[in-house]
């Protein structure tokens, strides 16, 4: 799956902000430690302030791993 990857001041710009009517951006931290969105959020932004969105690279989704299971 792929995702739009953010810098670290594009992240702080768009949290929390509006893209469309009753959705807001969410960023989130990839395995790598890269912030992300999804590409939903990208292609239904809406929000004029955030015209660079397309110009964002796609990058592979990596997850982060779930925390280990105690006692497992």
């Amino acid at each position: 799956m792929q995702v739009v990857l953010l810098t670290p001041q594009q992240k702080q710009e768009i949290q929390g902000k509006r893209f469309a009517k009753d959705s807001y951006f969410n960023p989130i931290q990839d395995n790598n430690g890269d912030w992300i969105i999804s590409i939903e959020e990208q292609t239904q932004n809406i929000n004029p302030d955030f015209d660079w969105l397309p110009n964002c690279p796609l990058i592979e989704y990596i997850p982060v791993p779930p925390p280990p299971f105690p006692g497992g």
